[in-house]
C-alpha cells in the first residue's frame, strides 16, 4: 500500500495532534450536553475512533452507510 502513496500531506503525528485539539474543543463545547457522533461507514471509522479517544464527555455513536448514485464511480 505504501508504494501507492505519492506523498503524505499530513503526518501521523500532526493527525494525532489535530484529533487531540478537536477532542478537547468538543469536550468543552458539549460539556453537560448530549453529543451524537455519526461516522460514514468504512471511510471515516478509523478517524472517528481516534477522535472519540480524545473526547472526554458522554456521547452516543452511530454509523451511516452511503453509496454512489447509479452510473457513477466511487
Amino acid at each position: 500500500m505504501e508504494r501507492d502513496v505519492k506523498s503524505i500531506l499530513i503526518s501521523e503525528q500532526e493527525l494525532k495532534q489535530i484529533c487531540k485539539n478537536l477532542g478537547e474543543q468538543i469536550t468543552r463545547d458539549y460539556e453537560g450536553k448530549k453529543l451524537l457522533v455519526v461516522s460514514v461507514l468504512k471511510g471515516a471509522v478509523v478517524f472517528m475512533a481516534d477522535l472519540l479517544r480524545e473526547i472526554k464527555c458522554d456521547c452516543i455513536i452511530d454509523f451511516i452507510a452511503v453509496s454512489s448514485y447509479s452510473g457513477t464511480k466511487t
